[in-house]
């Protein structure tokens, strides 16, 4: 456990713990330093180091980044840029978890506000539909299905453009075929402040949604089971943006489905308080399964 400020808060942080939840290519691994493949672009040396312990835990670097966002930083903005998140929501998450409770938080908050407020989202003026990914074929999602969420690939990477609910091009997700490194588009909307699938909901207006935490689960929910969407949040947390978006879906009943593990519990508990009243709810269950896509490929 190291020491990290954050907010005025001086929190005991389990840096290697929250690090070790990620895939690291080419990585070493030392009492004081991770030194890896960059996370964030295609990368096979190890150009990419993090500060584990000492004055500077949690600090980063990419000698090799071309994007000055993605060069340094501090531990906030690691875990936001790995998980896809904005700095402010990894912050509120790493203060939920090892912070001491804020009182104020525990008070119950008043309904859902639905006035329209001013959007924050970034377009993607030049973004056009991938191919068909073999290596999404391979994991069960068949082309029809890609087509319908406009995901794809090539041979180095699948892509999964995230849109808004009229269907225009956000943010994208890559992911490498041959490891589970990815990454997003640079300068383009926080993934906390979308929901992926959201698109194909409002236009095929199923009866029935089903929310897990990534891409590829959610896209697995449509070979799952019939007359179901499935939409994904990119992690086992859940925003306030993502949360009223949720709120607003033309649909009548939800499956709570994120990962079988105490995270994907936790996310489907949160889920169940702040959607419960408002849909009809029921719990996904993967068995045995990690998650969507495995239940979709042992069954």
């Amino acid at each position: 456990m190291q020491t990290i400020k954050i907010n005025d808060q001086t929190l005991l942080i389990d840096i290697v713990a929250e690090l070790e939840a990620f895939d690291w290519y080419n990585a070493r691994w030392s009492d004081a330093k991770l030194i890896a493949a960059s996370p964030f672009r295609p990368d096979t040396h190890p150009s990419f180091f993090v500060h584990l312990e000492g004055e500077y835990a949690g600090v980063w670097g990419d000698s090799g980044a071309a994007d000055s966002a993605l060069e340094k930083g501090n531990f906030v903005s690691l875990l936001a840029n790995l998980h896809g998140w904005s700095y402010n929501v990894t912050a509120d998450w790493l203060l939920d978890k090892y912070g001491f409770p804020d009182v104020e938080k525990l008070r119950l908050q008043p309904a859902v506000n639905y006035v329209d407020k001013p959007s924050n989202v970034v377009l993607l003026s030049d973004m056009t539909t991938p191919e068909t990914s073999t290596y999404l074929e391979s994991r069960g999602i068949t082309a029809d299905i890609q087509y319908r969420y406009g995901v794809g690939g090539d041979a180095d990477k699948a892509i999964m453009p995230w849109r808004t609910k009229d269907g225009l091009p956000a943010n994208v997700k890559y992911r490498r075929v041959d490891r589970k490194d990815f990454w997003y588009e640079g300068g383009a909307t926080p993934i906390d402040q979308l929901v992926f699938g959201l698109d194909v909901v409002y236009r095929d207006k199923p009866p029935t949604v089903a929310i897990t935490e990534a891409e590829i689960d959610a896209m697995s929910w449509c070979a799952i089971e019939e007359n179901v969407v499935g939409v994904a949040l990119g992690g086992s947390s859940v925003s306030d943006a993502q949360l009223e978006l949720l709120l607003r879906m033309p649909v009548d009943e939800i499956i709570l489905g994120a990962d079988n593990d105490k995270y994907g519990a936790k996310l489907n508990q949160m889920l169940k308080l702040a959607l419960g009243g408002h849909f009809r709810l029921r719990f996904a269950d993967y068995r045995e399964a990690k998650d969507a896509n495995y239940f979709l490929n042992v069954n």
